[in-house]
C-alpha cells in the first residue's frame, strides 16, 4: 500500500507528522492491519503524542495480540505519562510473550523502582544485564545489594 510505505520512509527521514498522516489515509483502506496502527503509533509517540499512540497500540493489541513489540512500547508510552502500574503490566506481557529482549526488563525494572520495588526491581536489572543490557548496570550497582 503506497501510502503505508510513504509512511515508513517518512519515519525514517525523521517527518512523524507527515507520516502519521500517510497512516491515518492506509487505515481507512486497511482498518485491519495492526501493523499500520502500530507504525502510526510509533510516528505519534516520536512527537509526545502519547495517548494517541496508546489508543493506536491498543488497537493493533486487539487485532495481533501476540505480538511483543505492541505490548512493549504501549509500556514504554505508559511510562511517558507516569502510568508505572499500567507499563508494568504491558512490559510483563511483553516478557511472556518474548523473554530475550533485555530493554523490556529494564523499562520494567524502572517503573518498578519508581512504585519503591526496589527487589522486584533489581532482578529485572540483574535479568537485563544477563540479556547484554548495559543500561541496567549503573541502576544495578547504585540500588541493588
Amino acid at each position: 500500500m503506497l501510502q503505508y510505505a510513504a509512511g515508513l520512509t517518512q519515519i525514517q527521514q525523521e517527518k512523524y507528522k507527515e507520516a502519521t498522516y500517510n497512516f491515518s489515509v492506509a487505515l481507512t483502506k486497511d482498518p485491519k492491519n495492526p501493523e499500520i496502527y502500530f507504525a502510526r503509533a510509533f510516528s505519534r509517540g516520536s512527537m509526545e503524542e502519547y495517548s494517541g499512540a496508546i489508543s493506536d497500540l491498543t488497537k493493533a493489541i486487539r487485532l495481533d495480540s501476540t505480538n511483543a513489540d505492541y505490548y512493549f512500547y504501549r509500556g514504554y508510552f505508559k511510562s511517558k505519562l507516569g502510568n508505572d502500574k499500567g507499563a508494568i503490566k504491558d512490559f510483563s506481557k511483553s516478557i511472556i510473550r518474548y523473554p530475550y529482549y533485555g530493554e523490556t526488563y529494564y523499562n520494567r525494572g524502572i517503573n518498578l523502582m519508581h512504585l519503591g520495588l526496589i527487589d522486584d526491581a533489581c532482578l529485572d536489572f540483574k535479568t537485563a544485564i544477563e540479556l547484554g543490557d548495559t543500561l541496567s548496570l549503573k541502576y544495578q550497582r547504585s540500588l541493588c545489594k
